[in-house]
Protein backbone atom coordinates (compact mmCIF):
# COMPACT_ATOMS: atom_id res chain seq x y z
CA UNK A 1 0.00 0.00 0.00
CA UNK A 2 1.32 3.43 -0.95
CA UNK A 3 1.61 6.22 1.56
CA UNK A 4 0.21 9.45 -0.09
CA UNK A 5 0.98 12.72 1.18
CA UNK A 6 -1.68 15.76 -0.25
CA UNK A 7 -0.33 19.46 -0.21
CA UNK A 8 -3.38 22.22 -0.44
CA UNK A 9 -2.12 25.55 -1.33
CA UNK A 10 -3.52 28.88 -1.83
CA UNK A 11 -1.76 32.35 -2.00
CA UNK A 12 -4.45 34.48 0.47
CA UNK A 13 -6.32 33.99 3.27
CA UNK A 14 -9.80 34.70 1.93
CA UNK A 15 -9.10 31.68 0.17
CA UNK A 16 -8.65 29.49 2.37
CA UNK A 17 -12.86 28.74 2.65
CA UNK A 18 -14.20 29.76 -0.94
CA UNK A 19 -15.88 26.72 -2.61
CA UNK A 20 -13.10 26.81 -5.30
CA UNK A 21 -9.27 26.60 -3.22
CA UNK A 22 -8.99 24.25 -0.48
CA UNK A 23 -11.97 22.50 -0.01
CA UNK A 24 -12.08 22.02 -3.88
CA UNK A 25 -8.58 20.78 -3.96
CA UNK A 26 -8.97 18.49 -1.11
CA UNK A 27 -12.20 17.03 -2.76
CA UNK A 28 -10.21 16.55 -5.89
CA UNK A 29 -7.63 14.81 -4.15
CA UNK A 30 -9.56 12.28 -2.43
CA UNK A 31 -11.68 11.38 -5.41
CA UNK A 32 -8.57 11.18 -7.14
CA UNK A 33 -7.31 8.40 -4.74
CA UNK A 34 -10.41 6.59 -4.78
CA UNK A 35 -9.10 5.37 -8.31
CA UNK A 36 -6.02 4.27 -6.61
CA UNK A 37 -6.94 0.84 -5.07
CA UNK A 38 -3.25 0.64 -3.72
CA UNK A 39 -2.85 4.32 -2.56
CA UNK A 40 -4.15 5.63 1.02
CA UNK A 41 -3.85 9.55 2.58
CA UNK A 42 -1.86 8.85 5.79
CA UNK A 43 -0.97 13.11 5.96
CA UNK A 44 -2.27 16.21 4.66
CA UNK A 45 -0.36 19.73 4.59
CA UNK A 46 -2.35 23.04 4.55
CA UNK A 47 -0.70 26.25 3.14
CA UNK A 48 -3.35 29.14 4.40
CA UNK A 49 -2.55 32.10 2.85
CA UNK A 50 0.65 31.25 1.25
CA UNK A 51 2.38 32.80 -1.99
CA UNK A 52 3.91 30.25 -4.46
CA UNK A 53 5.91 33.08 -5.90
CA UNK A 54 6.80 35.77 -3.88
CA UNK A 55 7.90 33.21 -0.97
CA UNK A 56 11.02 30.90 -1.52
CA UNK A 57 10.86 27.21 -0.48
CA UNK A 58 13.34 28.07 2.13
CA UNK A 59 10.49 30.44 3.77
CA UNK A 60 7.99 27.57 3.69
CA UNK A 61 7.48 25.73 6.50
CA UNK A 62 5.36 22.87 4.43
CA UNK A 63 8.22 22.79 2.47
CA UNK A 64 10.67 21.72 5.24
CA UNK A 65 8.06 18.75 6.33
CA UNK A 66 8.12 17.28 2.82
CA UNK A 67 11.64 16.91 2.83
CA UNK A 68 12.07 15.80 6.31
CA UNK A 69 9.59 13.20 5.62
CA UNK A 70 11.01 12.09 2.19
CA UNK A 71 14.36 11.44 3.84
CA UNK A 72 12.43 9.54 6.87
CA UNK A 73 10.61 7.75 4.02
CA UNK A 74 7.14 8.43 5.60
CA UNK A 75 5.52 8.51 2.50
CA UNK A 76 5.64 6.83 -1.18
CA UNK A 77 3.44 9.53 -3.19
CA UNK A 78 3.23 13.58 -3.09
CA UNK A 79 -0.28 14.39 -4.16
CA UNK A 80 -1.68 17.94 -5.42
CA UNK A 81 -4.20 19.29 -7.32
CA UNK A 82 -2.37 21.08 -9.98
CA UNK A 83 1.35 21.61 -9.50
CA UNK A 84 1.85 24.90 -9.30
CA UNK A 85 0.24 24.42 -5.70
CA UNK A 86 4.15 23.09 -5.02
CA UNK A 87 5.43 26.55 -6.65
CA UNK A 88 5.71 29.15 -9.02
CA UNK A 89 9.42 29.96 -9.27
CA UNK A 90 11.02 28.36 -12.10
CA UNK A 91 14.71 28.46 -10.57
CA UNK A 92 13.58 26.15 -7.62
CA UNK A 93 10.52 24.56 -7.77
CA UNK A 94 11.73 21.73 -10.56
CA UNK A 95 14.42 21.35 -7.95
CA UNK A 96 12.18 20.23 -5.44
CA UNK A 97 10.21 18.25 -7.74
CA UNK A 98 13.81 16.29 -8.42
CA UNK A 99 14.48 16.33 -4.92
CA UNK A 100 11.40 14.13 -4.16
CA UNK A 101 11.71 11.70 -6.97
CA UNK A 102 15.75 11.36 -6.04
CA UNK A 103 14.28 9.60 -2.58
CA UNK A 104 12.03 7.95 -4.00
CA UNK A 105 8.99 9.90 -3.79
CA UNK A 106 6.17 10.14 -6.96
CA UNK A 107 5.07 13.59 -7.32
CA UNK A 108 1.84 13.29 -8.43
CA UNK A 109 -1.08 16.50 -9.72
CA UNK A 110 -4.72 15.13 -10.02
CA UNK A 111 -5.00 17.40 -13.35
CA UNK A 112 -1.44 16.65 -14.89
CA UNK A 113 -0.40 12.82 -14.18
CA UNK A 114 3.15 11.90 -12.71
CA UNK A 115 6.05 14.35 -13.56
CA UNK A 116 9.47 12.10 -14.09
CA UNK A 117 12.88 12.58 -14.42
CA UNK A 118 14.25 9.65 -16.01
CA UNK A 119 15.22 11.68 -19.66
CA UNK A 120 16.81 14.47 -20.14
CA UNK A 121 13.47 15.50 -21.91
CA UNK A 122 11.19 15.09 -18.68
CA UNK A 123 13.72 17.74 -17.06
CA UNK A 124 13.04 19.94 -19.69
CA UNK A 125 9.71 19.77 -19.53
CA UNK A 126 9.32 20.02 -15.81
CA UNK A 127 11.69 23.26 -15.91
CA UNK A 128 8.90 24.47 -18.95
CA UNK A 129 6.12 23.92 -17.12
CA UNK A 130 7.58 26.24 -13.40
CA UNK A 131 8.62 28.49 -16.09
CA UNK A 132 5.21 29.39 -17.59
CA UNK A 133 3.80 28.75 -14.12
CA UNK A 134 6.38 31.45 -12.76
CA UNK A 135 5.56 33.80 -15.89
CA UNK A 136 1.84 33.50 -14.78
CA UNK A 137 2.40 34.28 -11.71
CA UNK A 138 4.67 37.53 -12.71
CA UNK A 139 1.73 39.03 -15.39
CA UNK A 140 -1.05 38.11 -12.64
CA UNK A 141 1.03 40.43 -9.97
CA UNK A 142 1.67 43.28 -12.59
CA UNK A 143 -2.49 42.98 -13.63
CA UNK A 144 -3.23 43.26 -10.03
CA UNK A 145 -1.51 45.75 -9.30
CA UNK A 146 -2.19 47.81 -12.45
CA UNK A 147 -5.94 47.83 -11.11
CA UNK A 148 -5.69 49.24 -8.09
CA UNK A 149 -3.25 51.88 -8.96
CA UNK A 150 -5.75 53.07 -11.14
CA UNK A 151 -8.72 52.46 -8.82
CA UNK A 152 -6.73 53.89 -6.13
CA UNK A 153 -6.40 57.03 -8.75
CA UNK A 154 -9.05 57.29 -9.09
CA UNK A 155 -10.43 57.33 -5.47
CA UNK A 156 -11.81 53.89 -4.76
CA UNK A 157 -11.61 52.86 -1.67
CA UNK A 158 -9.16 49.46 -1.39
CA UNK A 159 -9.36 48.43 1.96
CA UNK A 160 -8.67 48.73 5.56
CA UNK A 161 -10.27 51.35 8.30
CA UNK A 162 -11.42 54.71 7.40
CA UNK A 163 -9.62 57.59 9.15
CA UNK A 164 -11.31 59.82 11.13
CA UNK A 165 -13.63 61.73 9.10
CA UNK A 166 -14.51 59.44 6.60
CA UNK A 167 -17.10 56.70 6.03
CA UNK A 168 -17.23 53.44 3.70
CA UNK A 169 -20.03 53.59 1.81
CA UNK A 170 -20.79 50.69 -1.36
CA UNK A 171 -21.36 52.27 -4.89
CA UNK A 172 -23.50 50.67 -7.31
CA UNK A 173 -20.32 49.78 -9.40
CA UNK A 174 -19.06 46.28 -9.51
CA UNK A 175 -16.23 44.68 -8.44
CA UNK A 176 -13.08 44.58 -10.69
CA UNK A 177 -12.46 40.78 -9.52
CA UNK A 178 -15.41 39.37 -7.06
CA UNK A 179 -18.14 39.83 -9.15
CA UNK A 180 -20.92 39.71 -6.09
CA UNK A 181 -19.35 42.45 -4.96
CA UNK A 182 -19.98 46.14 -5.34
CA UNK A 183 -17.06 48.71 -5.60
CA UNK A 184 -16.41 50.77 -2.19
CA UNK A 185 -15.54 54.44 -1.66
CA UNK A 186 -14.59 56.93 1.14
CA UNK A 187 -16.79 59.71 1.62
CA UNK A 188 -17.00 62.73 4.57
CA UNK A 189 -18.99 61.73 7.83
CA UNK A 190 -21.17 64.66 9.39
CA UNK A 191 -20.17 64.63 12.31
CA UNK A 192 -16.16 63.54 12.12
CA UNK A 193 -15.61 65.95 9.61
CA UNK A 194 -16.48 68.74 11.73
CA UNK A 195 -13.60 67.36 14.49
CA UNK A 196 -11.41 67.42 12.16
CA UNK A 197 -12.00 71.26 10.91
CA UNK A 198 -11.83 71.96 15.05
CA UNK A 199 -8.48 69.92 15.03
CA UNK A 200 -6.81 72.02 12.31
CA UNK A 201 -8.51 74.98 13.69
CA UNK A 202 -7.09 74.72 17.16
CA UNK A 203 -3.20 74.21 15.97
CA UNK A 204 -3.32 76.79 13.04
CA UNK A 205 -5.20 79.70 14.45
CA UNK A 206 -5.02 78.80 18.28
CA UNK A 207 -1.50 78.12 17.82
CA UNK A 208 -2.06 74.74 20.14
CA UNK A 209 0.48 72.05 20.20
CA UNK A 210 -0.47 68.32 20.00
CA UNK A 211 -0.76 68.29 23.73
CA UNK A 212 -2.76 71.13 24.17
CA UNK A 213 -5.07 69.94 21.12
CA UNK A 214 -5.55 66.50 23.00
CA UNK A 215 -6.68 67.77 26.60
CA UNK A 216 -9.19 70.02 25.24
CA UNK A 217 -10.45 67.38 23.11
CA UNK A 218 -10.47 64.90 26.11
CA UNK A 219 -11.91 67.78 28.39
CA UNK A 220 -14.50 69.11 26.41
CA UNK A 221 -15.87 65.09 25.72
CA UNK A 222 -15.11 64.31 21.98
CA UNK A 223 -14.27 60.66 21.78
CA UNK A 224 -12.74 58.80 18.83
CA UNK A 225 -14.58 56.60 16.60
CA UNK A 226 -14.25 53.86 19.35
CA UNK A 227 -15.23 55.76 21.97
CA UNK A 228 -11.58 55.97 23.33
CA UNK A 229 -9.69 59.44 24.63
CA UNK A 230 -7.41 60.98 21.88
CA UNK A 231 -3.68 61.04 22.56
CA UNK A 232 -1.55 62.36 20.74
CA UNK A 233 -0.10 60.44 18.10
CA UNK A 234 -3.90 60.17 16.66
CA UNK A 235 -3.57 64.28 16.29
CA UNK A 236 -0.34 64.08 14.89
CA UNK A 237 -1.39 61.95 11.88
CA UNK A 238 -4.73 63.97 11.74
CA UNK A 239 -2.58 67.01 10.97
CA UNK A 240 0.01 65.61 8.48
CA UNK A 241 -2.37 63.42 6.60
CA UNK A 242 -3.55 64.83 2.92
CA UNK A 243 -6.39 63.49 2.82
CA UNK A 244 -8.52 66.11 4.10
CA UNK A 245 -7.43 68.22 1.16
CA UNK A 246 -8.53 65.79 -0.64
CA UNK A 247 -5.55 63.68 -1.69
CA UNK A 248 -5.34 60.02 -0.34
CA UNK A 249 -2.27 58.50 -0.31
CA UNK A 250 -1.59 54.81 -1.84
CA UNK A 251 1.00 52.56 -1.53
CA UNK A 252 3.62 52.55 -4.59
CA UNK A 253 7.82 51.96 -4.65
CA UNK A 254 7.86 55.21 -3.84
CA UNK A 255 4.76 56.55 -2.24
CA UNK A 256 2.19 59.30 -3.89
CA UNK A 257 -1.10 60.55 -3.30
CA UNK A 258 -3.85 60.26 -5.34
CA UNK A 259 -5.47 62.92 -7.64
CA UNK A 260 -7.34 65.74 -6.07
CA UNK A 261 -10.63 64.56 -5.38
CA UNK A 262 -13.27 67.30 -4.17
CA UNK A 263 -15.32 64.59 -2.56
CA UNK A 264 -12.81 64.14 -0.08
CA UNK A 265 -12.39 67.52 0.95
CA UNK A 266 -12.76 68.34 4.41
CA UNK A 267 -10.13 71.69 4.60
CA UNK A 268 -8.81 74.27 2.63
CA UNK A 269 -5.29 73.52 1.02
CA UNK A 270 -4.48 76.54 2.68
CA UNK A 271 -4.89 75.76 6.08
CA UNK A 272 -3.36 72.58 5.72
CA UNK A 273 -0.01 73.84 4.34
CA UNK A 274 -0.04 76.58 7.33
CA UNK A 275 -0.18 73.79 9.37
CA UNK A 276 2.53 72.03 7.66
CA UNK A 277 4.85 75.66 7.98
CA UNK A 278 4.40 75.40 11.74
CA UNK A 279 4.72 71.95 11.67
CA UNK A 280 8.30 71.67 10.68
CA UNK A 281 9.01 75.41 12.36
CA UNK A 282 8.42 73.17 15.44
CA UNK A 283 9.89 70.48 14.91
CA UNK A 284 13.17 72.46 13.86
CA UNK A 285 13.03 75.30 16.89
CA UNK A 286 10.71 74.72 19.56
CA UNK A 287 12.07 73.79 22.46
CA UNK A 288 10.79 73.80 26.21
CA UNK A 289 9.15 77.05 26.91
CA UNK A 290 6.64 78.81 30.06
CA UNK A 291 3.65 76.90 29.54
CA UNK A 292 2.61 79.53 33.10
CA UNK A 293 -0.34 81.46 32.99
CA UNK A 294 -0.30 85.29 31.62
CA UNK A 295 1.67 87.39 33.98
CA UNK A 296 0.34 90.80 34.93
CA UNK A 297 3.43 92.15 36.31
CA UNK A 298 6.21 93.96 33.61
CA UNK A 299 6.63 97.54 32.33
CA UNK A 300 5.95 96.58 28.91
CA UNK A 301 1.83 96.00 28.05
CA UNK A 302 2.19 93.07 26.20
CA UNK A 303 4.24 90.94 28.55
CA UNK A 304 2.53 87.84 28.59
CA UNK A 305 0.88 88.14 25.53
CA UNK A 306 3.61 88.46 23.04
CA UNK A 307 5.34 85.82 20.41
CA UNK A 308 7.59 85.03 18.34
CA UNK A 309 5.86 85.08 14.79
CA UNK A 310 9.10 82.46 13.43
CA UNK A 311 9.25 80.01 16.53
CA UNK A 312 5.74 80.31 18.48
CA UNK A 313 7.63 80.76 21.50
CA UNK A 314 6.67 83.26 24.33
CA UNK A 315 8.59 86.52 24.65
CA UNK A 316 10.37 87.35 27.38
CA UNK A 317 10.82 90.72 28.40
CA UNK A 318 14.60 92.55 29.84
CA UNK A 319 15.93 95.71 30.19
CA UNK A 320 19.54 97.53 29.73
CA UNK A 321 20.86 100.77 30.69
CA UNK A 322 21.96 103.23 28.15
CA UNK A 323 24.07 106.47 29.09
CA UNK A 324 24.09 109.69 27.68
CA UNK A 325 25.61 112.93 28.41
CA UNK A 326 24.09 115.99 29.29
CA UNK A 327 24.87 119.43 30.53
CA UNK A 328 24.37 118.81 34.22
CA UNK A 329 25.79 115.49 34.25
CA UNK A 330 25.45 111.82 33.10
CA UNK A 331 21.94 110.47 32.40
CA UNK A 332 21.35 106.74 32.42
CA UNK A 333 18.37 105.85 30.60
CA UNK A 334 16.36 102.53 30.95
CA UNK A 335 15.37 100.44 27.51
CA UNK A 336 12.85 97.77 28.10
CA UNK A 337 12.82 95.00 25.48
CA UNK A 338 10.96 92.03 24.19
CA UNK A 339 13.44 88.82 22.88
CA UNK A 340 12.94 85.64 21.70
CA UNK A 341 14.05 82.78 24.05
CA UNK A 342 15.40 80.21 21.45
CA UNK A 343 17.74 83.64 19.93
CA UNK A 344 20.76 84.25 22.41
CA UNK A 345 23.34 86.28 20.85
CA UNK A 346 22.70 85.04 17.13
CA UNK A 347 20.02 84.69 15.16
CA UNK A 348 19.46 81.40 13.63
CA UNK A 349 15.85 79.11 13.20
CA UNK A 350 15.25 81.57 10.38
CA UNK A 351 14.46 83.95 12.54
CA UNK A 352 14.76 87.49 11.02
CA UNK A 353 14.33 89.66 14.32
CA UNK A 354 14.93 88.09 17.88
CA UNK A 355 14.44 91.47 20.08
CA UNK A 356 11.72 94.18 19.21
CA UNK A 357 12.03 97.06 20.95
CA UNK A 358 9.24 98.00 23.75
CA UNK A 359 8.25 101.64 23.64
CA UNK A 360 7.95 101.43 19.78
CA UNK A 361 6.29 97.93 19.63
CA UNK A 362 3.40 98.55 22.42
CA UNK A 363 2.72 101.53 20.24
CA UNK A 364 2.53 99.91 17.49
CA UNK A 365 0.11 96.94 18.76
CA UNK A 366 -2.00 99.34 20.58
CA UNK A 367 -3.07 101.69 17.97
CA UNK A 368 -3.84 98.57 15.39
CA UNK A 369 -5.77 97.13 18.53
CA UNK A 370 -7.40 100.68 18.53
CA UNK A 371 -8.00 101.04 14.77
CA UNK A 372 -9.87 97.25 14.53
CA UNK A 373 -11.90 98.11 17.82
CA UNK A 374 -13.38 101.36 15.88
CA UNK A 375 -14.97 99.27 13.41
CA UNK A 376 -16.75 97.72 16.37
CA UNK A 377 -20.57 97.30 16.35
CA UNK A 378 -22.61 96.43 19.52
CA UNK A 379 -25.63 94.81 17.76
CA UNK A 380 -23.68 93.16 14.85
CA UNK A 381 -21.15 91.67 17.28
CA UNK A 382 -24.28 90.60 19.57
CA UNK A 383 -26.02 88.67 15.78
CA UNK A 384 -22.86 86.85 14.92
CA UNK A 385 -22.35 85.44 18.52
CA UNK A 386 -25.63 84.34 18.94
CA UNK A 387 -25.09 81.56 16.18
CA UNK A 388 -21.92 81.17 17.20
CA UNK A 389 -23.18 80.58 20.62
CA UNK A 390 -25.95 77.95 19.26
CA UNK A 391 -23.31 75.96 18.18
CA UNK A 392 -21.16 75.19 21.09
CA UNK A 393 -24.21 75.00 23.26
CA UNK A 394 -25.05 71.70 20.62
CA UNK A 395 -21.76 70.71 20.89
CA UNK A 396 -21.08 70.62 24.74
CA UNK A 397 -24.41 69.17 24.99
CA UNK A 398 -23.24 66.02 22.94
CA UNK A 399 -20.11 65.89 24.76
CA UNK A 400 -21.88 65.83 28.14
CA UNK A 401 -24.22 62.75 26.99
CA UNK A 402 -21.07 61.32 25.62
CA UNK A 403 -19.20 61.51 29.10
CA UNK A 404 -22.54 60.46 30.95
CA UNK A 405 -22.33 57.20 29.15
CA UNK A 406 -18.61 56.71 29.74
CA UNK A 407 -19.54 57.00 33.34
CA UNK A 408 -22.51 54.69 33.45
CA UNK A 409 -20.13 52.11 32.03
CA UNK A 410 -17.54 52.73 34.65
CA UNK A 411 -19.98 52.64 37.43
CA UNK A 412 -21.38 49.46 36.19
CA UNK A 413 -17.91 47.97 36.09
CA UNK A 414 -17.51 49.08 40.24
CA UNK A 415 -20.53 47.64 40.97
CA UNK A 416 -19.86 44.20 39.23
CA UNK A 417 -16.22 44.15 41.14
CA UNK A 418 -17.54 44.95 44.38
CA UNK A 419 -19.71 41.84 44.03
CA UNK A 420 -16.69 40.08 42.93
CA UNK A 421 -15.47 40.95 46.32
CA UNK A 422 -17.60 39.03 48.27
CA UNK A 423 -16.94 35.91 46.03
CA UNK A 424 -12.98 36.28 46.86
CA UNK A 425 -13.66 36.46 50.37
CA UNK A 426 -15.57 33.28 50.50
CA UNK A 427 -12.70 32.01 48.17
CA UNK A 428 -15.62 31.11 45.15
CA UNK A 429 -13.48 33.81 42.91
CA UNK A 430 -10.17 33.66 40.66
CA UNK A 431 -8.98 36.73 41.99
CA UNK A 432 -8.15 37.59 44.89
CA UNK A 433 -9.27 40.40 47.32
CA UNK A 434 -6.22 42.44 47.19
CA UNK A 435 -6.56 42.53 43.49
CA UNK A 436 -9.93 43.33 43.19
CA UNK A 437 -9.49 46.09 46.02
CA UNK A 438 -6.53 47.76 43.77
CA UNK A 439 -8.81 47.60 40.22
CA UNK A 440 -11.58 49.26 42.15
CA UNK A 441 -9.12 52.26 43.62
CA UNK A 442 -8.15 52.73 39.89
CA UNK A 443 -12.04 52.67 38.85
CA UNK A 444 -12.95 54.87 41.76
CA UNK A 445 -10.52 57.31 40.97
CA UNK A 446 -11.80 57.34 36.97
CA UNK A 447 -15.14 57.56 37.95
CA UNK A 448 -14.15 60.61 40.15
CA UNK A 449 -12.24 62.09 37.39
CA UNK A 450 -14.96 61.57 34.57
CA UNK A 451 -18.02 62.86 37.00
CA UNK A 452 -15.62 66.24 37.52
CA UNK A 453 -15.48 66.85 33.65
CA UNK A 454 -19.39 66.33 33.60
CA UNK A 455 -20.06 69.06 36.52
CA UNK A 456 -17.19 71.39 34.46
CA UNK A 457 -19.22 71.33 31.16
CA UNK A 458 -22.39 71.21 32.59
CA UNK A 459 -21.23 74.27 34.41
CA UNK A 460 -20.25 75.80 31.05
CA UNK A 461 -22.78 75.13 29.98
CA UNK A 462 -24.96 76.83 32.59
CA UNK A 463 -23.06 79.73 31.95
CA UNK A 464 -23.82 79.87 28.22
CA UNK A 465 -27.36 79.32 28.74
CA UNK A 466 -27.43 82.77 30.78
CA UNK A 467 -28.64 84.92 27.82
CA UNK A 468 -25.30 85.07 26.63
CA UNK A 469 -24.11 86.86 29.82
CA UNK A 470 -20.30 86.81 28.78
CA UNK A 471 -21.02 88.22 25.53
CA UNK A 472 -23.22 90.90 26.69
CA UNK A 473 -20.36 91.80 29.43
CA UNK A 474 -17.67 91.61 26.29
CA UNK A 475 -19.87 93.48 24.44
CA UNK A 476 -20.34 96.18 26.87
CA UNK A 477 -16.71 96.54 27.87
CA UNK A 478 -15.82 96.98 23.91
CA UNK A 479 -18.24 100.23 23.67
CA UNK A 480 -15.77 103.47 24.13
CA UNK A 481 -13.20 100.76 24.36
CA UNK A 482 -10.75 103.40 23.73
CA UNK A 483 -11.59 106.15 26.30
CA UNK A 484 -11.81 103.59 29.05
CA UNK A 485 -8.65 102.49 28.34
CA UNK A 486 -7.39 105.61 27.87
CA UNK A 487 -8.80 106.41 31.58
CA UNK A 488 -7.19 102.95 33.19
CA UNK A 489 -4.04 102.86 35.16
CA UNK A 490 -1.66 100.34 34.42
CA UNK A 491 -2.72 97.37 35.72
CA UNK A 492 -6.43 97.44 34.08
CA UNK A 493 -5.16 98.22 30.75
CA UNK A 494 -3.11 94.88 31.00
CA UNK A 495 -6.43 93.16 32.10
CA UNK A 496 -8.67 95.33 29.28
CA UNK A 497 -6.11 94.08 26.91
CA UNK A 498 -6.22 90.04 28.02
CA UNK A 499 -10.08 89.93 27.59
CA UNK A 500 -9.38 91.45 23.73
CA UNK A 501 -6.93 89.43 22.64
CA UNK A 502 -5.49 85.95 23.11
CA UNK A 503 -1.59 86.74 21.65
CA UNK A 504 0.81 89.39 19.66
CA UNK A 505 3.10 87.57 17.27
CA UNK A 506 6.23 89.92 16.15
CA UNK A 507 8.26 89.38 13.41
CA UNK A 508 10.52 91.78 11.29
CA UNK A 509 8.37 95.37 10.73
CA UNK A 510 5.24 92.88 11.34
CA UNK A 511 2.59 92.30 13.83
CA UNK A 512 -0.21 89.57 14.02
CA UNK A 513 -2.83 89.90 16.62
CA UNK A 514 -4.76 86.93 17.84
CA UNK A 515 -7.84 88.22 19.08
CA UNK A 516 -10.04 86.16 21.49
CA UNK A 517 -12.73 83.56 19.95
CA UNK A 518 -15.90 85.91 19.78
CA UNK A 519 -14.12 88.66 18.28
CA UNK A 520 -12.04 86.66 15.78
CA UNK A 521 -14.85 85.10 14.27
CA UNK A 522 -16.22 88.98 14.25
CA UNK A 523 -13.78 90.47 12.73
CA UNK A 524 -12.97 87.68 10.18
CA UNK A 525 -12.00 88.66 6.72
CA UNK A 526 -12.66 92.18 7.66
CA UNK A 527 -8.78 93.52 7.51
CA UNK A 528 -7.37 90.92 5.02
Amino acid sequence: MKRVWCLYRVSKKQQVSADEDIPMQKNACYEFVKNKPDWTITNELYEKGVSGWKKSLNERDEMAILKEGALNKEFDVLLVFMFDRLGRREDETPVMVNFLIQNGIEVWSVKEGQRKIESHVDKLLNYISFWQSDGESQKTSIRVKEAKKQLSEQGYFQGGTAPLGYKIIETNQQHWKYKDRRIKELVPDEVESQMIKLIYHLYVNKLMGYRKITDYLNAHGFRTRDGKEFVISTIKRILENPIYIGRKRYKTATGGTQPFNNKLQIISEELYYQAEQIRNTRRSCIKKQDKTGIPRSGKLLFSGLAYCKYCSSKLTTNYLYRTSKRKNGTYKNVIYRYRCPLNKGSLHCNHEQNIWGGKKYDTLILNKIKVILSHFELQSFLDSSKNMKSELLRIKERNIQNLKKELSDLEKQHNRLKLEIGKALLGESTFTPEQLSDVITELEKQIEEKSAQIQTLNKELVKERENYSDVNYLANKLENWEQKFNEADEHLKKAMLSRVINKVYLGKNEIEIELNIWLSDYFEGRFD
